[in-house]
């Protein structure tokens, strides 16, 4: 409810009681958990990240080909991206966002543009993915799954893109950035059976 508030009225027009409102809860409920606004943005900003890097990280533990870690990256992202409850491009749209206390979200945000990049720039030197601009393809990837979150977000009667359940977009989207990008696209059907055994999805 506070993102929504923030992307609404803007983070400084905001006030700790609207938000205890909006939510259903006793103004001093709120301040238990957090002692202002700030730290609720910082909650909300960090949330985003640190699910995609703690996944990246098991991801690379696991280790696999760059286009089984790439998949599982992909998917991994889109998959967290439309299970939040707001939208992550209302947030990431907040000047307040550009204040230096909010430094590390961009560090953190770079590092996972870089990891996806570094995945990329390793499959085409390894020969399993075609050649291509890494840094740009990077970018469009992870651009375009909060493009997607944000046609997902929508409920009701404004939503447009039917009933399907996060999941179900995750693997979708990983596929078919996968497909674009393999030199040899049979390989795709057993990479998911392998991403699949190792998030336990089988």
């Amino acid at each position: 409810m506070a993102s929504r508030l923030f992307a609404e009225k803007g983070f400084a027009a905001t006030t700790m009681r609207e938000i205890a409102e909006r939510s259903g809860l006793q103004q001093s409920s709120i301040y238990y958990y957090f002692k202002s606004k700030d730290e609720i943005l910082e909650a909300i900003v960090g949330e985003v990240n640190s699910l995609v890097l703690e996944g990246f990280a098991r991801i690379a533990r696991d280790g696999g080909s760059p286009g089984l870690r790439l998949f599982r990256t992909l998917r991994l992202d889109v998959t967290m991206l439309c299970g939040l409850p707001y939208d992550v491009n209302e947030i990431l749209r907040l000047p307040t966002l550009q204040e230096e206390r909010f430094a590390a979200y961009w560090k953190e945000r770079q590092q996972l543009n870089d990891a996806v990049e570094g995945l990329l720039a390793e499959g085409v030197a390894g020969g399993e993915l075609v050649e291509m601009d890494v840094r740009l393809a990077a970018l469009s990837l992870l651009s375009n799954d909060e493009a997607v979150q944000n046609w997902y977000r929508p409920m009701g009667e404004h939503r447009l893109v039917g009933d399907y359940e996060p999941h179900e977009i995750g693997e979708f989207l990983a596929s078919m950035a996968l497909q674009a990008f393999l030199v040899d696209r049979r390989r795709l059907s057993a990479i998911r059976r392998r991403a699949d055994e190792l998030d336990g999805r089988v």
